[in-house]
């Protein structure tokens, strides 16, 4: 089932729309707003872990790690919690996190 919205969005935001083929628009927007939604839960996930909302900076992250701030125990379940949204297997998204830090 569908339904249809009226919507006003910022002038660069219709220039993006403008680029996308008209029939293929209520499709970008959907899936715009489902990642958008799941990002939204992993920042839930995270803070409700006790993870801060912290810049894009894998050092500074693993510094905060190393210095506890972070128990292994809240990073652990917020690890699960991510793989959860993702559906992807715990073991995958902790491996990936470490890969990022590392980097």
């Amino acid at each position: 089932m569908s339904r249809r919205v009226t919507i006003s969005v910022p002038d660069d935001v219709a220039e993006q729309l403008d680029k996308i083929p008209a029939r293929q628009v209520s499709a970008y927007v959907t899936e715009a707003l489902r990642r958008r939604r799941v990002a939204d839960d992993l920042r839930a996930a995270l803070r409700a872990a006790g993870h801060g909302e912290f810049p894009y900076d894998p050092v500074g992250s693993a510094r905060r790690l190393a210095a506890r701030q972070v128990t292994p125990e809240l990073r652990e379940a917020a690890i699960a919690r991510v793989a959860e949204l993702l559906d992807r297997p715990t073991e995958e998204v902790r491996a990936e996190l470490e890969r990022r830090a590392a980097a």
